[in-house]
């Protein structure tokens, strides 16, 4: 399969699409949409993480799998178990949950003792996690227009740009879907702070 890194971005963008609009009108329908959607997106992490080890000989496909793992896994636990009252992970008070997470799976990858289609997956959930984090605080306890909010965009912006040229430049499947990854999650991210100051309308507006 050529272009790759392009292929990942597409996919995961779409899955990030269908993901929102499921949970925005789910909510907006009934409590009992909600659940199911909630639900459904639970099963779909699951489902997609047997799916990477199911495809493990191929090149691409597991690596995607995880990446689709670790989006429903957040659409589950950060969207859905948040909004229902059962967790509330983006909280700040989980900076250190999160920063333990992080060091053992960087020393995994680090150490190649991690599968890139569960380093995807567990990477992933916890990439949403750490930005989504930062970006609340933001917001919670600053203000959606304070100052920081908008050297963070500007960062997570030339991140993203700084993403794809790798992108483009790397040779291997899982480093070209690894920059894809990130460029997206950091371009996605710009779009949230983009919601955030109401320059545009949010999903949850609709």
């Amino acid at each position: 399969m050529k272009n790759k890194g392009l292929v990942t971005l597409l996919i995961t963008l779409a899955a990030f699409g269908v993901t929102y609009m499921l949970l925005v009108f789910s909510s907006r329908w009934n409590e009992a949409a909600y659940i199911t959607a909630g639900i459904l997106l639970g099963i779909a992490a699951v489902v997609s993480f047997i799916l990477a080890e199911v495809k493990r000989k191929q090149d691409f496909a597991p690596n995607m799998w995880g990446i689709l793992s670790g989006l429903f896994l957040w659409g589950f636990v950060g969207e859905f178990l948040e909004a229902i009252n059962w967790v509330v992970i983006a909280d700040y008070r989980f900076l250190p949950v999160l920063l333990l997470a992080g060091f053992f799976l960087v020393f995994l990858i680090v150490r190649k003792q991690l599968a890139d289609r569960f380093a995807f997956a567990f990477g992933h959930f916890a990439g949403i996690w750490g930005l989504h984090m930062w970006m609340i605080y933001q917001f919670e306890h600053l203000s959606r227009t304070h100052w920081s909010t908008y050297p963070s965009a500007a960062i997570a912006g030339a991140g993203a740009v700084i993403s794809f040229i790798l992108m483009a430049r790397a040779k291997k499947t899982s480093p070209k879907m690894a920059w894809a990854l990130a460029g997206l999650l950091l371009a996605w991210t710009v779009l949230e702070y983009v919601w955030g100051w109401r320059i545009i309308p949010g999903p949850y507006s609709m």
